[in-house]
């Protein structure tokens, strides 16, 4: 059995995994304090009463060999810490975290809607926008790509299709905008900055995720898929644009999927 974590920014789920097949989740606030989120990990695993062989998570922030934890927005106090040799540290045993977007991505390439892909990219459109490539079942480090800082209309696309972005332009939750029209705008110019993935990266399957594509009143898939195409017409490869499938327990599934990846690097 192995420890498998996603790490929110106000929640942390923790489950039990064998396999890619998650039991038992526990769900509690997440700490502010990266000492106490590895506490509160250790005192769950605990509490599961099994014996573990590994653990492995995801988190809201970038992760490096050296600089350790880095770009974590939600946590600042975060920055620089090594959580993974930490958390190894303390349960005694062999441990991988990476960014959730990208553990997310491996969920859903091989259990989700990009299963059988062999060059996934997933987008999450969320409070923010970001984006990972998983190549042949394997996370592949970010090339100086950051999907959310795409310049569309010569604005960054997070400042235009992110749930922060429509609420500060609406004056409204996102779940809120009901105006078809306005999503139907919103779907163009998500495709406008889908081009410059398909350039950079060269996907065969897209799969788009986060509250404002499977959420309420969200951006329109198959309008953001016809945008796309209609862009891409000359493009020789165009990819298939898919919906996430394994909604809350993505980042859970993908760790249970990162747990076992650990077993060929021991």
């Amino acid at each position: 059995m192995n420890l498998v974590f996603d790490i929110g920014g106000t929640k942390l789920r923790v489950a039990m995994a064998e396999g890619h097949i998650l039991g038992e989740i526990k769900k509690v606030p997440t700490p502010l304090d990266l000492s106490e989120t590895i506490r509160t990990l250790t005192e769950i695993a605990q509490s599961f009463n099994v014996p573990l062989e590994r653990a492995a998570g995801c988190i809201p922030a970038q992760i490096h060999k050296e600089r350790g934890v880095y770009d974590a927005n939600n946590r600042p106090l975060w920055e620089g810490r090594h959580m993974d040799r930490e958390l190894a540290e303390v349960l005694q045993m062999p441990v991988r975290i990476e960014n959730d977007c990208a553990v997310i991505g491996l969920g859903e390439r091989e259990e989700g809607a990009g299963k059988g892909s062999s060059r996934m990219a997933y987008v999450t459109v969320s409070t923010g926008v970001g984006a990972a490539l998983i190549v042949d079942g394997d996370i592949v480090a970010p090339d100086g790509f950051f999907f959310g800082h795409t310049r569309v209309h010569n604005t960054e696309l997070e400042l235009l299709v992110s749930g922060t972005a429509i609420k500060k332009k609406f004056g409204i939750e996102p779940k809120d905008l009901d105006s078809l029209e306005e999503r139907n705008a919103l779907a163009e110019i998500l495709a406008e900055g889908l081009v410059t993935l398909v350039e950079t990266w060269s996907p065969d399957t897209i799969v788009l995720g986060g509250s404002m594509i499977v959420g309420i009143n969200p951006i329109p898939l198959e309008r953001v898929a016809s945008e796309l195409a209609e862009r891409l017409v000359m493009h020789p490869n165009l990819p298939a644009v898919k919906m996430a499938q394994l909604g809350d327990n993505g980042g859970l599934v993908g760790s249970a999927i990162l747990a076992e990846k650990l077993v060929s690097q021991q």
